[in-house]
């Protein structure tokens, strides 16, 4: 009695799986078909089933990537995402660094990356429609990234805001791409 049990199933799936990367391997070089996205990354599936943080933004200033032993986060409009897989982007002393460890939301809409000021998740002062087309556009930016990962959240407490917003600035969406 021939009868069709779950190992068949399963030896023909794993031979289908075999066969698409030896194609993929003859015409791309890549068992993947030159895919290099976050399905392929361990780290991904590992993050999906940990449970998600809750900070204070005293917590969130601990990771900047002044301790080595520490992820380094980043957090647009209360949403923390980890950008650790890029230190040479976000780690100490490099060009965005400045982002990490709070809430940047502000800068993602202004651009005004020379104003100190600017480093805060105070939105008050900016255009409403301009904010509600940006952040949404940048926290899908690092939700969608290949090697940054959403983690949690971080509470802001708006009593420590100071009385008035930053001053205005000239927005620059892309510094250093700006004609003028």
């Amino acid at each position: 009695m021939n009868r069709f049990t779950f190992f068949d199933a399963l030896r023909i799936f794993g031979g289908i799986l075999l066969l698409n990367c030896l194609c993929s391997y003859w015409f791309t070089s890549s068992t993947t078909w030159n895919y290099d996205g976050k399905y392929l990354n361990i780290k991904y599936f590992m993050n999906l089933f940990q449970s998600r943080i809750n900070l204070t933004m005293e917590e969130l200033s601990k990771y900047n990537g002044s301790n080595s032993k520490l992820p380094i986060y980043l957090a647009i409009n209360g949403s923390v995402f980890d950008v650790s897989s890029s230190p040479e982007i976000y780690g100490p002393g490099k060009s965005y660094n400045k982002l990490t460890g709070k809430d940047c939301a502000r800068i993602f809409v202004t651009g005004c990356f020379m104003k100190p000021d600017e480093y805060t998740y105070d939105l008050r002062g900016l255009d409403e429609k301009e904010v509600e087309a940006d952040l949404p556009a940048w926290i899908e930016y690092f939700q969608q990234h290949r090697k940054y990962w959403y983690v949690g959240t971080v509470q802001h407490d708006d009593s420590s805001l100071p009385r008035y917003p930053p001053s205005p600035c000239e927005h620059l969406k892309f510094p250093g791409m700006n004609v003028h």
